[in-house]
């Protein structure tokens, strides 16, 4: 079961939280490199389009999953045509019935699934999900500096001219579990949304790989394909089935 949903008011305020346009074109570029012409991608936790849409522009089959009715309100207001095919699911739960030669799954989203066994679960639905010779891509933050916290943080980004979010944030390192809040004050009354995640360093995502019959063939620090070391801020990973 997915715990983190976005809901309307998160979904409006999407691209102000992640205003990453150029990250965009780069991860676009990347997977298509590993996509054959005209094959079919699956990203899990869509959201709002942010990559799918772009890709189906490129000459790929898209689909995809979110448990947001918003953000995929979202999408479908940016991709009036449908090129993306999106569908409101638990994607930790059930799969598509269908093998795709591409899946994804971006910006932390794999971390959304909050035990190692979910995880894993997760991961085997991948795996029935990928065809033969096919590519899954998980893209998550590196998390050495938020599992040395020991305190609560608090920090604040604009929004927009007339409003801002406040973000909580609590780690409970024996889980590795982060628990956090998002609060807007746009002039109105505050509105808070609570999330909880759990994330994974790049060694435990390969070991849940092989449990679930995946094998890392690349990992990469930046869409570009900087290698990964030691300060990369975050992790891209590239799995093939294990069919050995």
């Amino acid at each position: 079961m997915i715990l983190n949903r976005y809901d309307e008011k998160l979904a409006g305020v999407y691209d102000q939280m992640y205003p990453i346009q150029p990250d965009t074109d780069a991860a676009v570029d990347f997977l298509v490199d590993l996509c054959p012409p005209e094959g079919t991608v699956l990203e899990l936790g869509v959201g709002t389009g942010r990559v799918a849409i772009p890709l189906s522009r490129r000459g790929l089959k898209v689909f995809g999953i979110d448990a947001s009715e918003a953000m995929l309100d979202e999408l479908r207001r940016r991709d009036p045509d449908g090129a993306v095919v999106a569908e409101l699911g638990d994607y930790m739960e059930v799969g598509t019935g269908r093998q795709h030669d591409l899946i994804t799954m971006l910006l932390n989203t794999f971390y959304t699934a909050v035990t190692k066994e979910q995880q894993v679960g997760v991961l085997k639905l991948v795996r029935e999900q990928l065809t033969p010779g096919g590519r899954f891509v998980v893209e998550a933050f590196d998390p050495a500096d938020f599992h040395a916290m020991r305190d609560p943080h608090t920090s604040v980004r604009l929004l927009g001219d007339e409003s801002v979010m406040l973000d909580n944030l609590v780690v409970d390192r024996s889980q590795q579990i982060m628990l956090g809040s998002h609060t807007i004050l746009d002039g109105g009354r505050p509105h808070t949304t609570r999330h909880v995640v759990r994330y994974v360093f790049p060694a435990e995502l390969d070991l849940l790989g092989e449990l679930a019959g995946l094998r890392r063939v690349d990992r990469f620090g930046h869409w570009d394909r900087s290698p990964y070391h030691a300060g990369s801020s975050r992790y891209i990973s590239v799995f093939v089935r294990d069919d050995n």
